[in-house]
């Protein structure tokens, strides 16, 4: 659980530097290269950690993919956490822009949208970017990451105890 805040925060960090500087998700493929490369790293580390200072140097298989799908979970709920304040107190403006952005790619994908079309599918991003629901899936999203890149790592990092 430790390792999980630490990335957690370490998200949260990089999320605030982001913002801070206007580095927009939407428009750069920067902070999903830095997200994504701080999780691998983060997970690996922690999972070689505690191989070799708590397990005594072995891990299986099974062990390491719990280990790195917890870390990614915890990280997850704190990261969601602060996306969850972010939207209600921070800039609660930002539901909107994420509609606006929706509207727009919308009308740039399909310029012969009639306007029942275009009003029932913001009306459904409209739902799914409540925060509750950006919440859920926010935690659901980054444990199926950390789950799907805790398969790959634990390949490299399980060493059984020929025990």
């Amino acid at each position: 659980m430790n390792y999980g805040a630490f990335l957690g925060l370490c998200l949260v960090a990089v999320a605030a530097v982001m913002r801070t500087f206007g580095i927009d998700e939407n428009s750069s493929v920067v902070p999903s290269i830095l997200n994504n490369g701080l999780i691998i790293a983060g997970i690996s580390y922690s999972i070689i950690q505690f191989r070799d200072i708590e397990n005594n140097g072995f891990i299986s298989y099974r062990d390491s993919l719990k280990l790195g799908t917890s870390i990614a979970f915890f990280s997850s709920v704190i990261l969601a956490f602060y996306t969850f304040i972010l939207i209600n107190y921070i800039e609660p403006n930002t539901l909107n822009e994420i509609i606006q952005q929706a509207e727009q790619a919308m009308l740039e994908s399909n310029p012969e949208i009639s306007d029942e079309e275009l009003e029932l599918g913001l009306e459904m991003t409209a739902r799914f970017v409540q925060p509750h629901w950006m919440l859920i899936l926010g935690i659901l999203g980054g444990t199926f990451m950390g789950f799907i890149y805790s398969l790959i790592i634990s390949i490299f990092t399980k060493k059984d105890n020929p025990n």
